[in-house]
């Protein structure tokens, strides 16, 4: 705009006022009016807080914190948010464990709810429960392309239903003696290690990698068995190859010894003579869950199956009330 477009503006202004003076202070009383209220609304919007993360950094009291369900090396871990309705039932087999003898561990979870809880998780020979991890880390060679399934189907069965020493050994030694360990440390299985092979069997020999035991948790089992049944244990057709395989365990001796007639499970034992597990997927319409339970007794921990079925049937009996009345009234 040029120097006398300005001024022509300026006398026509004024001109306006004079010629309109009420017209002019309302206008100017408008204007006023909302200069205010702009000022106002930015004042607000400067000074009021973010609302997207706030409460989780001021420790907002009106939203339940949020706790992760621990790794399995974890020793104490926070879970109280996870218990929920299991309340109960932890201290039921809390209560039985302190009347066992030996040292008892356990992990269950409600796979409907997502509720669970562990009691005692710490570091454990597992015995012959290695072997579902190897069949696991084996599967993944499968998936990858290293491995044929139709060369080793039959020794993986062999090993996870039926339990067989030998061909445990065999697939250690096709998968890599220390593959099993890389890919538990891959899939966040932190406490398990598989540093020998097993005996009694003739082609042990060789296979030790490390100067310890190999090892465990009830947590790491139960979380492989969870993997398992939701059908995300290196992928869905190997976890269902693996589950398959489970529910043609040969020994049902101990967790699934106490369910009812009709029942189904897949489940996974370790026995030696100092330490006794099993592990399960079980089914039912109360809910589905996983029920680890490891125990530890030097020299008589094999004869404590007796032990597993009252853990067994008292779970089951939560999730399924009345599930063994008839059974009981016919004694």
């Amino acid at each position: 705009m040029n120097d006398n477009n300005e001024r022509s503006s300026g006398r026509g202004l004024l001109a306006f006022i004079k010629n309109n003076p009420r017209t002019a202070k309302l206008l100017l009383a408008a204007e006023i009016v909302l200069i205010v209220c702009v000022m106002v609304f930015f004042g607000r919007s400067m000074s009021s807080p973010k609302t997207d993360d706030s409460s989780a950094e001021t420790g907002d009291s009106s939203e339940e914190s949020i706790v992760s369900e621990p790794a399995a090396e974890s020793i104490v871990p926070a879970e109280t948010d996870h218990v929920n309705e299991l309340k109960d039932l932890k201290k039921t087999l809390e209560d039985k464990f302190e009347s066992f003898d030996g040292t008892w561990s356990c992990y269950l979870k409600n796979l409907n709810t997502g509720d669970w809880f562990e009691i005692n998780n710490h570091p454990v020979y597992p015995a012959s429960m290695i072997k579902l991890f190897a069949l696991a880390a084996c599967y993944q060679q499968i998936e990858d392309g290293k491995i044929q399934e139709s060369d080793v189907y039959s020794t993986l069965y062999s090993m996870a239903a039926i339990s067989n020493n030998q061909a445990f050994n065999m697939i250690v030694w096709k998968i890599g003696k220390t593959y099993i360990n890389e890919w538990c440390q891959a899939h966040g299985y932190t406490g398990t290690g598989q540093y020998h092979g097993l005996q009694p069997s003739t082609n042990y020999e060789g296979l030790t990698t490390a100067d310890r035991d190999n090892v465990t948790c009830c947590v790491d089992v139960g979380h492989i068995l969870e993997s398992i049944y939701r059908g995300e244990c290196v992928s869905e057709y190997a976890s269902q190859q693996m589950l398959n395989i489970l529910f043609e365990q040969k020994y049902r001796g101990k967790l699934p010894s106490a369910l009812p007639y009709g029942a189904r499970a897949a489940n996974k034992t370790g026995d030696t003579y100092n330490v006794s597990h099993d592990a399960a997927i079980i089914y039912s319409d109360g809910a589905d869950y996983v029920l680890v339970v490891m125990e530890e007794i030097p020299d008589v921990a094999f004869e404590q199956h007796f032990r597993f079925f009252d853990i067994s049937k008292t779970v089951y009996a939560y999730f399924n009330p009345g599930a063994y009345d008839e059974y009981e009234q016919d004694q």
